[in-house]
């Protein structure tokens, strides 16, 4: 990959403008698809980025009910300590900093980690000439930056060149995440995807400038063209259901974001978009289906509720209110009961079920703390259930460390471990049989591989206690997902297939337990770790905001994982083991694994809603139907477990559990 210096040569000067200099910025937090954090003025596209000189002040102005941190994610190494802003609890209150250091700030919401601000501190006697020997602006970066990726903003983080590849990275991907513009459709085939950036000087490591930054950017990343849509040769079973999440409806309009588009695992085509009119439904997240598939539950990350749906209609049959941001929803295999994780709060809610009629009455809140040695606030994300409902475990956003609980009864049970994992613990898989479990930390860059609560001796092979023995829910080991990269010059020879993950997000087990599969949004793409070794063996492209996975059944044998990208409309199908054999096929082109993809922009399908804009954008949560993960595949109706094969049936021999009977 290029860097900076090396484009300065090759950059072109095409109509450079100053960009406008405020006395202070101020950002109003907001619901709305990229623009999150809106000044209002829009600048190359995005309205989250502010111009100002040194000494003048940046406000955050809470105007929603979802709740936030204003998180320092990137800033001027030189920055003192009260230029930076971290919150222990996400609120809904104004927060402001005064800045002196010149160069690039960026702040991050940890609930939410698309959620960008920017503002560039400008030395005002930084300047340039333009191609017609005129003094312009040059925007000074910073010599140095450096990204949050520990616990804390004032922990020793990663410290880097400006004039990187990091450098680079981090610039356009801030102009990606807040710029609708820049998402990529796959709706216009055969252009190329060529984002635009600011076209303007901008000054980075050493007082080197590079004349034109929409140029470099577009000169390192951009200029791929738009492929025809490529559908899988063998069919899926079932049906798949995707929150899209920052797709636009007539009459929720931008405030209250979010359908969920339907498709079809035959004819690989969007077949319905549910968008509850008369509810809010702001940012639908997650979902997750009853045991017998007749029913779906849906998370609102940006409010408060869950809401019940009928599988078949898409029609609404239970709203309740829970708590701030339920984030990701999954059931308790024996009992039914669900569980839903409040990403603004402390707890992981849980909700009895009536098995006759379906009804959900609220329990109780689960406190993700562990009693004996209490953290800050945890803010759980997306946890996941044991096999057999025995046990959870919940990666908490805020503390950076992720809890195990066991259940020991019907509404009781404690918390058997919490144990640090890394910076934004987002997202977490369990292997089938609850022997290991996986934690994606997004800020941390890693997935931490965890000792399970079911015994089993993890050695010398996985960890970093040689033969020794860890405890239930201690760290055995941490997956580098910027395995060989060089901050400064990019992939080297160490990177697994020229790639890097980074910004890791769902990360779930494959039903048989072989592999973990997780979508990068720093990279962009999608890794494979063996869970044999825990490293990673695959790294797939995907596409920007690579974030949801989760695994369904294949017609005849083995399972596809289904991804999806936040910013593009299509959901795509890796059919990593096309023989069915569990073992990862030795394919030369990591694209290769690639089956095809499903265009999720179809809007002449049935709605109960016209889609108005983001056409099948924002695409996170994932859920195929019917559900074949161990413990819940064994559950299923005979008209769901009649389509599945032996090995569909008990995906993982060996557990307590008798295989569904068709």
């Amino acid at each position: 990959m290029k860097y900076l210096n090396v484009l300065v040569a090759g950059a072109l000067l095409c109509g450079a403008s100053d960009l406008a200099l405020a006395k202070d910025v101020t950002f109003t937090v907001t619901d709305t698809p990229g623009h999150w954090f809106d000044t209002g003025v829009d600048i190359a596209g995005t309205r989250s980025l502010g111009i100002i000189a040194p000494g003048d002040m940046v406000k955050f102005k809470q105007k929603v009910e979802s709740r936030h941190t204003i998180t320092s994610l990137i800033w001027p190494s030189n920055a003192g300590p009260k230029e930076l802003l971290d919150q222990d609890t996400a609120n809904v209150k104004n927060h402001h900093v005064k800045l002196h250091t010149p160069g690039l700030y960026v702040w991050v919401c940890k609930l939410h980690p698309y959620m960008l601000a920017g503002v560039i501190v400008d030395d005002p006697t930084t300047t340039t000439l333009d191609a017609g020997g005129n003094t312009v602006a040059a925007y000074d970066i910073g010599e140095q930056l450096t990204l949050l990726v520990k616990k804390e903003v004032t922990d020793t983080n990663l410290t880097f060149d400006s004039n990187s590849d990091l450098g680079l990275r981090a610039l356009r991907a801030f102009f990606l995440v807040t710029s609708p513009s820049n998402w990529k459709d796959y709706t216009k085939v055969g252009q190329a995807y060529k984002p635009v950036y600011p076209a303007v000087p901008v000054v980075v490591t050493g007082g080197a400038v590079v004349p034109d930054l929409n140029a470099a950017l577009q000169l390192a990343f951009d200029g791929d063209i738009i492929p025809v849509q490529i559908k899988p040769s063998t069919s899926g079973v079932g049906e798949v259901w995707v929150d899209t999440q920052f797709e636009l409806t007539a009459t929720k309009g931008p405030r209250f974001p979010g359908t969920m588009s339907v498709l079809g695992t035959t004819s690989w085509d969007v077949t319905k978009k549910i968008g509850l009119p008369a509810q809010k439904m702001n940012n639908g997240h997650n979902l997750w289906p009853t045991n017998d598939q007749t029913q779906m539950y849906q998370t609102e990350w940006h409010g408060k509720s869950l809401f019940v749906l009928d599988r078949v209609t898409g029609t609404l049959l239970q709203e309740i209110e829970l708590g701030h941001d339920p984030a990701h929803v999954m059931t308790r295999v024996d009992t039914e009961q669900v569980h839903v994780g409040l990403n603004g709060e402390d707890s992981v809610v849980e909700l009895n079920r009536d098995l006759t009629t379906g009804w959900l009455t609220y329990g109780r809140a689960i406190s993700m703390q562990d009693p004996n040695n209490p953290s800050k606030q945890t803010q759980p994300h997306a946890h996941w259930m044991g096999f057999d409902g025995h046990h959870m475990v919940a990666p908490n956003s805020n503390s950076a460390d992720s809890t195990l609980y066991e259940f020991t009864g019907l509404n009781t049970g404690n918390v058997l471990a919490k144990h640090d994992t890394g910076a934004v613990a987002i997202a977490s898989g369990m292997m089938p049989d609850s022997s290991k479990y996986y934690v994606a930390n997004y800020l941390g860059h890693t997935i931490s591989v965890m000792n399970g609560p079911v015994a089993r001796t993890h050695g010398a092979s996985n960890g970093l206690k040689g033969a020794g023995v860890y405890a239930i829910g201690e760290k055995i080991k941490d997956i580098n997902l910027l395995e060989g990269y060089n901050p400064v010059t990019g992939c080297g020879t160490g990177c697994v297939d020229g790639l890097i993950g980074g910004f890791p997000v769902q990360t779930p087990v494959s039903p048989d337990g072989k592999f973990v599969i997780t979508g990068n949004t720093l990279g962009g793409n999608i890794t494979i770790v063996d869970t044999a070794t825990d490293t990673i063996v695959r790294i797939i492209p995907c596409d920007p905001g690579c974030h949801g996975v989760n695994f369904g059944a294949k017609a005849g044998g083995g399972y596809y994982a289904y991804v999806t990208p936040k910013f593009s409309n299509r959901l795509i199908v890796v059919d990593y083991d096309k023989n069915n054999d569990g073992i990862l096929d030795p394919v030369a082109d990591p694209k290769e694994h690639i089956a095809g993809w499903v265009i999720l922009a179809n809007n002449g399908v049935s709605n109960d809603d016209a889609i108005s804009g983001n056409y099948g954008q924002g695409a996170q949560g994932v859920m195929p139907i019917p559900n074949v993960y161990n413990g819940w595949v064994q559950k299923l109706p005979a008209d769901w477990c009649g389509q599945l094969t032996v090995s569909q049936r008990s995906p993982f021999p060996g557990t307590p559990i008798t295989p569904c009977t068709p």
